[in-house]
């Protein structure tokens, strides 16, 4: 658990072992050994995500944090034994150098139960649920350890922890990234919740899970794997020597959420197409007068597309860029439609890739103009994944690690993440969802947010640049529409 300050004001009640449900014929679910894929490799040395999910409870009396325990285990174990690669360890095999999940033997999670102390009020679930600046101590201390820095390692931990007062209730989770993506933990969490309220992972809107990796065809992808591995990981079994970045900087960061409300999003929307649609009618008047042709329609943007532009502008502004600086950001998009064959929604694994959009600083600082630049820009991104999915995929990781982080831009997870739908066990939605594990000066995370169409933001950056940010974003979330064009 994080910080000494936070941490000694959670007291650690009891450390259990969820394993996997029994089958129908009453065996167990080990034996089962997943070799990573191509797409898992890179993520072998980094550290645990991070999540933790702030739930004020229905009535808050005695028993109810004991009975939202037991509910919390059973129906992780029955989940487990669907989702077993979440069970096991991930191993290193010497002989052939490939990194495995190893469910053999007696898999299982290691669930911690705990009681945070009353310190006048610095627990409270309504203060950490309601803050715009996170409680980055109190988070730490609330989401458990996953020691990942020597394999074998563990892939999941959970921690419930009984909030002050009786009536809230922590969840934490941490999970290594190698062996799923946010696609695949969503559909994890929307499992075990299911298997919370109605007795079963598997529903009518959530079909079992796969997990062989050989659904994911990339050529030569064990070669790939065993490559990117070397270069990644060349001191396995121990992974946390390969890298050099210093991920201990997110203790320096502050970290705030925001929540756009659907009318700010379809405002925003609207005004970077109606801004768009102008310079294309402008465009199009200028090649009447010439032998050009414009033949370049323009896409609307999407939700994700204007978010993660508003945010890059709210990064340059507050980073104090100017024209000259080039800048970058960086988002991973979800490959399972675009392969081929195509990999089915339930795939238990790592299906993404990197994708990177540039441009100069000062294209991106004229207000609306510059949330435009920044779309289009994010776009050509997009399309050039499209074009050709799997192209730079062996390499993605090494570039990044290459870009010059202090005008690096990193955008994760997804509106279309529906983060409080998916976690709700029985006891109510969560009153919070974070992301604890923010490890960038300039990270956000866009999760679908509590309300209708609302989308939850949070990001983390520089102390002493925040307030511009915010003020960036709250501004050109707000901003007028532009003036038609004549």
């Amino acid at each position: 658990m994080g910080e000494a300050g936070a941490a000694g004001a959670v007291r650690v009640l009891a450390v259990s072992r969820v394993a996997p449900a029994p089958g129908p014929d009453g065996g167990g679910a080990g034996g089962a050994r997943v070799k990573l894929s191509f797409f898992d490799t890179p993520w072998v040395v980094l550290p645990p995500i991070q999540r933790v999910f702030l739930y004020d409870l229905p009535s808050g009396g005695d028993d109810e944090f004991p009975a939202a325990v037991r509910r919390l285990k059973d129906s992780l174990a029955a989940t487990l034994a669907l989702y077993l690669p979440l069970a096991g360890k991930l191993a290193y095999v010497a002989e052939t150098g490939d990194v495995v999940v190893d469910c053999a033997g007696d898999p299982g999670v290691a669930f911690v139960e705990a009681e945070a102390s009353d310190d006048g009020g610095g627990m409270d679930v309504h203060r950490l649920a309601g803050d715009e600046t996170h409680d980055i101590p109190a988070f730490l201390a609330l989401v458990p350890a996953l020691d990942t820095r020597a394999l074998p390692a563990p892939v999941l931990s959970a921690q419930a922890t009984r909030l002050p007062g009786g009536r809230g209730l922590a969840l934490g989770l941490s999970v290594h990234h190698a062996v799923a993506d946010g696609q695949a933990v969503w559909r994890f969490m929307g499992a075990w919740a299911a298997a919370a309220r109605e007795g079963s992972p598997v529903t009518k809107a959530l079909g079992a899970p796969h997990y062989d990796r050989a659904a994911v065809h990339v050529p030569n992808g064990d070669g790939f794997a065993r490559e990117m591995l070397k270069k990644v990981a060349p001191n396995l079994p121990v992974t946390n020597t390969a890298m050099d970045y210093d991920f201990s900087q997110r203790f320096r960061l502050e970290r705030r959420t925001f929540y756009l409300a659907a009318d700010d999003i379809r405002s925003l929307k609207s005004r970077i197409d109606a801004l768009a649609a102008a310079e294309e009618v402008a465009e199009n008047a200028a090649n009447r007068n010439t032998t050009a042709t414009s033949t370049n329609k323009k896409k609307p943007v999407s939700t994700f597309v204007a978010l993660a532009a508003l945010g890059w502008t709210a990064f340059v502004r507050a980073k104090g860029l100017a024209a000259g600086d080039d800048t970058y950001l960086v988002f991973l998009a979800d490959l399972r439609a675009r392969l081929d064959p195509p990999v089915l929604d339930g795939y238990l694994g790592n299906c993404i890739k990197g994708c990177l959009a540039t441009a100069d600083a000062g294209d991106l600082l004229g207000g609306d103009r510059g949330l435009l630049a920044a779309c289009r820009a994010i776009q050509a991104a997009v399309a050039e994944m499209e074009a050709a999915p799997l192209a730079g995929t062996e390499r993605w990781i090494q570039r990044m690690m290459t870009l010059p982080f202090q005008r690096l831009c990193n955008v994760a997870a997804s509106p279309r993440f529906r983060v409080y739908e998916a976690s709700d066990f029985g006891f109510g939605r969560p009153a919070r969802v974070e992301l604890v594990s923010m490890n960038h000066d300039g990270e956000m995370v866009l999760v679908g947010g509590r309300g209708d169409g609302e989308v939850q933001v949070s990001v983390s950056l520089d102390p002493a640049r925040m307030e511009e940010f915010k003020a960036h974003v709250l501004d050109r979330r707000s901003s007028a529409p532009p003036a038609p064009a004549s």
